[in-house]
């Protein structure tokens, strides 16, 4: 005959083995969230402007929260889950006024490798270079947008999660730096037009 202490004993043995099983869930999980995401991670949050050591620091906590999280994680929906806790963490270690896009190359791990001749790659590096630039100069607010959806290629509804915002304020915000963003495209090319003619 099975006592309540006894009952209370089963009871707490059953709950603490699924609370292992789901920590092993989760420890498994991890690994395969890293492998997939981790590199675009990286690229998206460089592009955003952020230095090397905030993105590592970022990328590290940012699966640490997701060990802790990884119940929340819907299938499906792991990228906008990963991005939108990546770039809330990023945020939250800038310094701001160290911040800036770079416009050298990116590290060749998270950059996919192109077998090009090495004209090819040196017009890709200065496109490259530009693109930073470019980025730099918009408003945060539409940066982000901007690379979100054209470069990272989200969609509204994602980046309306990211963000925490109105999808008809993130559609604004894209009009409005891809507007930004070719005047100041063309503004480089006339310069550069000059540049040769002189």
């Amino acid at each position: 005959m099975l006592t309540s202490s006894t009952a209370s004993a089963g009871a707490a043995l059953a709950e603490r083995g699924a609370a292992d099983a789901n920590v092993s869930r989760r420890e498994e999980q991890l690994p395969e969230l890293v492998r997939a995401h981790w590199a675009n991670i990286w690229r998206f949050l460089r592009r955003l402007g952020f230095e090397p050591h905030v993105i590592d620091d970022a990328a590290q906590d940012l699966f640490l929260v997701i060990l802790r999280r990884i119940d929340e994680v819907k299938p499906g929906n792991e990228r906008a889950f990963l991005f939108g806790a990546a770039f809330r963490i990023a945020s939250n270690l800038k310094v701001k006024s160290a911040r800036e896009v770079p416009t050298e190359e990116l590290d060749p791990e998270n950059e996919s490798e192109v077998d090009a001749n090495a004209e090819e790659r040196l017009d890709d590096d200065r496109a490259r270079a530009l693109l930073y630039r470019l980025l730099s100069e918009l408003d945060e607010n539409l940066r982000s947008v901007f690379v979100m959806y054209e470069l990272e290629e989200m969609t509204m509804q994602e980046i309306a999660d990211v963000l925490e915002v109105p999808h008809g304020t993130v559609a604004s915000r894209l009009r409005r730096a891809r507007d930004d963003f070719r005047a100041r495209l063309a503004r480089h090319r006339a310069r550069a037009g000059e540049k040769r003619d002189t």
